[in-house]
């Protein structure tokens, strides 16, 4: 489930987010599987159809981080290389 939600709002009407950031620290690896843990923060678009993150996923075996850019309608969905990562690690996004 969600832990938080926040919203945003460009300064002026017609003016544009140019810069969003993130930090976070890898948590350590799960000791239970079952499903898919990914902390991860993102921004969409007005129209709330297009998604833009940075992700964090726990495979069931590693920590991965990637981006994703992902289009509701039509259905849409890219994902850069994924690399891995661990417990620890500082990530920015």
């Amino acid at each position: 489930g969600w832990m938080a939600y926040a919203t945003g709002y460009a300064p002026t009407k017609g003016g544009k987010l140019t810069f969003m950031e993130a930090s976070w620290v890898v948590p350590e690896n799960p000791t239970r599987g079952g499903a898919f843990f990914s902390p991860w923060f993102g921004i969409e678009s007005a129209d709330n159809l297009n998604l833009i993150q940075p992700v964090n996923p726990w495979t069931g075996y590693e920590w991965q981080a990637y981006n994703e850019y992902f289009q509701w309608s039509p259905t849409y969905n890219q994902n850069s290389k994924a690399m891995n990562v661990n417990a620890g690690d500082t990530l920015y996004g």
